[in-house]
């Protein structure tokens, strides 16, 4: 009797496991590879394409959307895309500079002390600006990030088709425009810049994330090559984020893999110095002077004063273009 229903429950086991694993292929044979997405339509970076009918993998434009602020964080203008006066129907001024700001996973455009509203209340304290914060939400709350990485590139290519509709306005060019990304955001508008061949004067990548980009090659990442001038501010590397220099210039704060004030839990999610890098930035626009950093080889000759020069840049929204290699700061503003 004690065989017969060990026999039994062993089927009943059996059973279960086969079950499982039948479910999970099915699933993994309805997801869409990473490996496939990420490759997909990089032909198509040598050569703008933006058919607004083209049946990609995902129909990205009808779930990526762009809010407009002219004058405070409160103003903001959803740009209709149907719209074939876009820009003309807001308002959108063309004599002053553009900034895009692209969050990253697990973020929105609608935090109050989240990516988009720090930055937009610092800069319209210094001036006039057109401030796009776009809104891919319905993708980055995507619990699987391996799913959410996959649209990036996508995404990146909706920005530079949206981006293509402002500049051709442009009467002076596109000097004033700065596209700026935190995490995977800082991914995605690499891959704007590498549609926009050579257009993107400024990118700014925010602790570009680490997961899934440990390995890959320029074409697959942010990357310098991907606008006349990208800096980087590395706050969490190693962690959730890369601590290699990507950029024209690389500025880790703190060392780049840390930050002070983040508590002892941050050592187990890296979150809170993960953020930091947009806090540190959205300071750097009214007060520069708070971040001067320090060309130097690594943190360590750094802390013990054995950089080779005194080249100094201020990191963050008045970092010197002219500057490149990594440079090195201690902050101590507290944001």
């Amino acid at each position: 009797m004690f065989i017969i229903l060990s026999n039994y429950f062993i089927y009943i086991w059996l059973t279960i496991i086969i079950c499982i694993h039948s479910f999970v292929h099915q699933i993994r044979v309805e997801l869409p590879s990473v490996s496939e997405s990420t490759s997909l339509e990089l032909d198509e970076y040598n050569e703008i394409n933006f058919d607004q009918n083209s049946n990609s993998l995902y129909n990205t434009s009808k779930h990526v959307f762009y809010w407009l602020y002219t004058s405070n964080e409160t103003d903001g203008q959803l740009l209709n895309r149907s719209e074939p006066r876009m820009i003309e129907s807001t308002t959108y001024d063309l004599a002053n500079p553009m900034k895009l700001i692209v969050h990253g996973w697990l973020g929105t455009t609608q935090e109050k002390e989240g990516l988009c509203s720090i930055n937009i209340k610092s800069y319209f304290k210094v001036g006039n600006y057109n401030v796009i914060c776009v809104d891919w939400k319905q993708y980055s709350t995507d619990l699987s990030y391996a799913i959410a990485k996959a649209r990036a590139k996508h995404i990146g290519k909706d920005i530079a088709r949206v981006v293509s509709r402002i500049t051709k306005n442009m009467t002076e060019g596109t000097a004033d425009m700065h596209l700026i990304g935190h995490s995977l955001g800082a991914h995605i508008v690499g891959f704007t810049g590498k549609i926009l061949t050579n257009l993107v004067p400024r990118i700014t990548g925010l602790d570009p994330a680490k997961p899934m980009y440990e390995k890959s090659d320029p074409q697959d990442r942010l990357d310098f090559t991907d606008a006349q001038y990208v800096d980087i501010i590395h706050t969490n590397g190693d962690q959730n984020a890369l601590f290699e220099a990507l950029g024209h210039i690389d500025i880790y704060p703190n060392g780049g893999k840390s930050q002070p004030n983040c508590g002892k839990m941050d050592k187990r999610t890296g979150s809170c110095s993960h953020i930091k890098s947009y806090h540190y930035f959205a300071h750097s626009i009214w007060a520069k002077e708070d971040y001067v950093a320090q060309n130097c080889s690594s943190w360590d000759d750094y802390k013990n004063k054995k950089c080779k020069n005194n080249d100094t840049t201020f990191m963050g929204e008045h970092v010197d273009k002219n500057k490149t290699g990594t440079y090195f700061l201690e902050t101590e503003i507290e944001d």
